[in-house]
């Protein structure tokens, strides 16, 4: 909770980790646009939140650490920020701070409100916690009916959430980059969890007539010596990225463990697996395939972005497998008809397309819930 003491006034954005980061800077920029006089503070609770917030925010924002959710610390950090409201972005209920900012008369909004299914089952006394974190929000502003219900089931009044829609569709510049030339043809395996890169290099092999590279960029790219350690008894020809190490035209996998390159290597590709939903882990998030007009495949665990992938398939800007064969099947049809993929990543483009004005949806309804501002 020590921060330094900032003027007062002005708007509180809190995003978790880079993901929430990601999602909520269009309404940072517009916020920045539209209302340039306003100060804007962003908290994080992650250091690779932190990093990315720190490249993409204007120049009147301001970047600080959420504290532990400890009352002392809470109170601290808000009587140092000060703000007229506050933004909470998706399921970040925190008693004290939302408590803090009741007993300040600062009014708290939680932003393209998601609920997730293990938050649903939580225990009776953290169920409780979680309604008194909703007595003192002025307003829920849902990504989807499904949430909303979900927001009302575990405690939220019913004329406090409105559904306004995913945030995550909002488009700025940062979404797109120039494509990364790595000499070769690519198709990328993106964000991988741990035994995925071992599964998707074997399928990758046993593919016939690919001259195609497979470039897989991990989740975590410190796990490079651990999955190095996993290939090797593939006697796979492997050149990695943070050595410099250049594509071949013997290359067969290329491992891009580097930090903020994800842009650039989706608009390079050919078409993109999306990793962490081979396994039970939740998947990870399809949009920026969409926004670069890339097919994208995925798993079958994609609970931690059901809504996106529902609306992916619903689309026609996506395919899901069920196990590895499938994805094998998907990615030789895809790549002997380039036609299907072209047509899934246009209409993952033309879904993006139609809705790049929900920062502004998002800013009509803070500015119209928060006069103080």
């Amino acid at each position: 909770g020590f921060t330094t003491k900032s003027t007062p006034g002005g708007i509180w954005l809190h995003a978790a980790s880079v993901g929430e980061v990601v999602a909520v800077m269009p309404l940072i920029q517009l916020l920045a646009k539209t209302r340039p006089d306003t100060r804007i503070t962003l908290s994080a609770n992650t250091s690779s939140g932190a990093l990315m917030a720190h490249r993409q925010l204007p120049a009147q924002a301001s970047l600080h650490f959420m504290p532990i959710d400890w009352g002392w610390a809470s109170g601290r950090f808000l009587n140092a920020v000060s703000p007229q409201c506050a933004l909470i972005m998706e399921t970040e209920l925190w008693p004290n701070i939302y408590n803090h900012c009741a007993v300040r008369n600062i009014p708290l909004l939680i932003i393209n409100g998601r609920l997730s299914i293990r938050t649903m089952r939580a225990k009776p006394w953290l169920r409780r916690l979680y309604a008194g974190c909703f007595n003192a929000t002025r307003a829920v502003l849902a990504r989807s009916d499904a949430d909303r219900e979900r927001f009302i089931e575990l405690g939220a009044a019913a004329d406090k959430v409105t559904v306004i829609g995913n945030i995550k569709y909002a488009s700025t510049k940062a979404d797109t980059a120039a494509p990364m030339d790595l000499g070769r043809p690519y198709v990328l395996a993106a964000s991988t969890h741990d035994d995925e890169e071992l599964r998707l290099a074997r399928l990758w092999l046993g593919l016939k007539n690919t001259t195609q590279l497979l470039v897989i960029a991990p989740r975590h790219p410190k796990r490079l010596a651990a999955i190095l350690n996993q290939l090797e008894a593939l006697g796979a020809t492997i050149a990695i990225r943070s050595r410099n190490e250049p594509v071949t035209a013997s290359t067969q996998i290329y491992l891009a463990d580097t930090n903020g390159e994800m842009p650039a290597l989706i608009a390079g590709s050919k078409l993109v697996f999306m990793g962490e939903s081979l396994l039970p882990v939740g998947g990870h998030n399809i949009l920026e395939a969409g926004t670069q007009g890339k097919a994208v495949i995925f798993g079958p665990h994609m609970e931690n972005f059901a809504l996106e992938a529902e609306e992916f398939l619903r689309a026609g800007a996506g395919l899901q497998v069920a196990n590895e064969q499938q994805l094998a099947d998907s990615l030789v049809r895809l790549l002997e008809q380039p036609g299907e993929a072209e047509l899934l990543g246009h209409n993952g483009a033309a879904l993006m397309q139609k809705n790049t004005d929900m920062a502004q949806c998002y800013l009509d309804q803070v500015v119209a819930l928060c006069p103080e501002l």
